[in-house]
Formats: structure tokens, C-alpha cells, sequence
């Protein structure tokens, strides 16, 4: 019988596939928790695997970001398809999924940080709302670039250039914060039955984001990925 518990239990192993980790370690021999920023997701694949070769780098990027959008959305559909109609079984397959990437059993309980995971639910859940949760961070981010650039926190980019501007949505952690804050937000006014899967794997998104966001107001460098 598929209650609540299994749920949460096929959620978290399906969560806890170390996607990133097993490319790396195929491709290359190594550790991906010893390369970078140590995150085991998309970004920190593109950083161990491009020097062996660009292209595989981004093949690693897409594979690894793909799969785990996809641990997101099968975990929602598990939960639809067992318990129909249920927000509470969504709501707990959204948490024990980003638990499960976050912190693996098969990593002893390291992981990524749920971003991906996060956004494979919301295009399973209604493909629209991946724009409404993903539009506040855009925003705050450039926002919180340009505020901190005039008060002398952060360094001038160039704003004519693609890769400088690219380069602030994995470090501008002022903007981040914000924007994880107003994305469920926005996404609770456009469909309140999507707010709460997503507000549940968001905590633990902001969880894994801590250390980063101490070194970033502390003034320390930070990995984009």
C-alpha cells in the first residue's frame, strides 16, 4: 500500500542518484566533491570536466542537469500518480526529492544544492510557473548588482558583455537570497497549490546555501557553480 512514507522514502533515493558525481568519476577518475566549489550538480561538472575537453563539459552540463530536473519531476508524478489529488504527497515528494540530492545516501549525505531538482518540478507541475518562481531571482540579481556595485561592495562588470553578466547569477549570492525568498512568493499569488512543493525543497535550498552566504556578505570569493 503507497502511503505517505514510501513516498517520502522512493522521493529521497530517487533524490539521492549522484548524478553529477558518477559523470565526473566515469569520465575523468575523480572526485567531483574535491573539484571546485565541491557541489555535486550541473555547474561544478562544467568546472571537472573542462580541461579535459569543452565539449564534454557541456555535454556533462546538460546530462547532469537534465537528469536531475527529471529526479524532481518523476518524485511529483510518483506522488500524482499513487495519491491523486493529494497536496500533501506532493509536498512531501518536492521535499524528500531535494533532501535526497542535497544530502545523498550514496555520498554519505553530500550532494548538490536542489536547483535543478526544484526546477523539474515546477516544469512538471505547470511549465509557465518555472518563469513566475524564476523572474524575481533574475531581477533581484541584476538589482542587487548594480545597488552593491555603487555603493562599492561589488566590482564594475562590463554590461556590454554576455559572460560578465552571465558570470553574476552564480555569485551574486545578495540577489540569490532575495530572489529564493520572492520566487515562491510570486508562485503562491500565480497558483497557491504549486507554493507549497516548491516553499518545501526552497528550504532546503536556502539551507544549502548558508556557507555561501556567509562568505559572500564576509567579502570571500565564491564559486558560481
Amino acid at each position: 500500500m503507497v502511503n505517505f512514507f514510501s513516498i517520502s522514502l522512493v522521493a529521497y533515493l530517487v533524490g539521492s542518484f549522484p548524478t553529477a558525481y558518477l559523470f565526473v568519476k566515469k569520465f575523468t577518475g575523480r572526485d567531483i566533491k574535491k573539484i571546485g566549489s565541491g557541489n555535486v550538480g550541473a555547474m561544478n561538472t562544467i568546472r571537472a570536466l573542462r580541461e579535459k575537453s569543452k565539449k564534454l563539459a557541456i555535454v556533462g552540463f546538460l546530462v547532469v542537469l537534465i537528469i536531475d530536473m527529471a529526479k524532481g519531476a518523476f518524485s511529483i508524478f510518483l506522488a500524482h500518480f499513487f495519491l491523486p489529488f493529494n497536496s500533501l504527497a506532493l509536498i512531501i515528494a518536492g521535499f524528500f526529492v531535494v533532501l535526497g540530492h542535497n544530502y545523498s545516501i550514496f555520498l554519505k549525505f553530500a550532494g548538490g544544492r536542489g536547483a535543478a531538482c526544484l526546477i523539474g518540478i515546477l516544469l512538471y507541475l505547470d511549465p509557465f510557473s518555472f518563469m513566475v518562481w524564476g523572474l524575481p531571482m533574475f531581477f533581484c540579481t541584476i538589482l542587487f548588482q548594480i545597488i552593491l556595485e555603487k555603493v562599492g561592495f561589488e566590482t564594475k562588470i562590463d554590461w556590454k558583455k554576455i559572460l560578465p553578466i552571465v558570470s553574476i547569477f552564480g555569485k551574486q549570492m545578495a540577489g540569490r537570497f532575495a530572489g529564493l525568498f520572492f520566487g515562491p512568493v510570486a508562485l503562491y499569488f500565480y497558483n497557491p497549490q504549486i507554493f507549497l512543493p516548491i516553499a518545501a525543497g526552497t528550504i532546503l535550498l536556502l539551507i544549502k546555501n548558508i556557507p555561501r552566504f556567509k562568505s559572500y556578505f564576509l567579502g570571500e570569493k565564491i564559486d558560481g557553480g
